[in-house]
């Protein structure tokens, strides 16, 4: 009896001594946490003032008609009913998906092969220079490049030079006046399609592929092209899947390429969401209803970023999911 109440004792005064040395631990804790949420709180209230702010306020604006000078009327729900009778906004989004069809594909492959020929190269410094190469061309500002494409689709521009050359010179037409054409010029520009961005971020994934795994494939017969399909494709799904994501914002919010080259003419044959958004605020001082532009646009661009994550599963995901 007298052991246990000894031994009670004991845990007893074990427990008070490791309180007492809890105690001052938990306080140097709870007083590094406090002094860590103090220099973060600048950035909070940066961050809310000026990214979730405007983003609430446009949330709240697209219920409303505003000029931009007086205040804003209460309409509730009309700006979403009209936009959604409005055939140049309809006319915006079948172009955009169209542009998200071709144009994230197109990207994604051209970036993909410049990859894994660049990574496949034997002499690393090729490997370094041909890298140098490509990210070069993001110092290029962006509305540079626009113009420059703007001066190839004029008449008599590289575009038609090249007709010419090949033989093709009845083909060439106005590329950007034509309502044919407008759209699939903006589409295919900046050939040949390999983002400095999406190379890297490719490269990086194929960097990350164990060489034992290649090794071995090539040892059982496997080709060049089983390798690629088999090996590469499925382990840089995780990259696929952000590019992809990236590419669907990216497009949604390309205001400069349709403002500066055909302003969405002619005829809206080129008209974009996003610039038409541009135009309902600028051109018509109609704020409220860009706003409601903007909201949906936010909502599409948020769906289909949803639907990406969900059905482009990665290596990962799918031995989780037992696939």
């Amino acid at each position: 009896m007298a052991a246990r109440t000894l031994n009670e004792d004991s845990h007893k005064a074990s427990i008070a001594v490791s309180e007492q040395i809890k105690s001052p631990v938990r306080r140097r804790l709870l007083r590094q946490s406090i002094i860590a949420y103090a220099f973060l709180l600048p950035t909070f209230i940066f961050v809310g003032l000026f990214s979730y702010r405007p983003v609430v306020r446009a949330l709240i604006g697209a219920f409303t008609a505003w000029n931009g000078l007086l205040p804003p009327t209460w309409v509730g729900l009309s700006n979403f009913i009209q936009l959604f009778h409005d055939p140049v906004f309809l006319e915006s989004l079948v172009h955009i998906g169209w542009w998200s069809l071709i144009g994230i594909p197109l990207g994604m492959l051209a970036a993909f092969a410049a990859a894994l020929m660049i990574y496949r190269l034997r002499s690393m410094r090729a490997q370094y220079w041909f890298r140098f190469l490509f990210v070069m061309t993001m110092a290029i500002p962006g509305i540079v490049g626009i113009l420059i494409w703007v001066d190839f689709y004029n008449p008599g521009g590289a575009i038609d030079l090249l007709l010419n050359v090949v033989g093709l010179g009845r083909f060439g037409t106005a590329w950007l006046a034509n309502p044919q054409t407008a759209l699939w010029a903006l589409i295919l520009m900046g050939f040949p399609w390999v983002s400095a961005f999406a190379l890297l971020i490719f490269y990086a994934g194929f960097q990350g592929i164990p060489t034992e795994l290649v090794d071995a494939a090539t040892v059982d017969g496997a080709t060049s092209g089983q390798r690629v399909w088999r090996i590469e494709v499925p382990l840089l799904m995780p990259q696929i899947k952000l590019l992809i994501i990236l590419s669907i914002v990216g497009i949604s919010q390309n205001l400069l390429t349709p403002l500066l080259m055909t302003n969405g003419g002619p005829e809206n044959a080129s008209i974009t969401p996003v610039l038409y958004m541009y135009q309902n605020a600028i051109d018509y001082d109609r704020f409220g209803y860009a706003m409601a532009i903007a909201f949906v646009i936010f909502l599409v661009s948020m769906t289909l970023a949803i639907v990406g994550m969900k059905y482009i599963r990665t290596g990962n995901e799918q031995e989780g999911n037992g696939v």
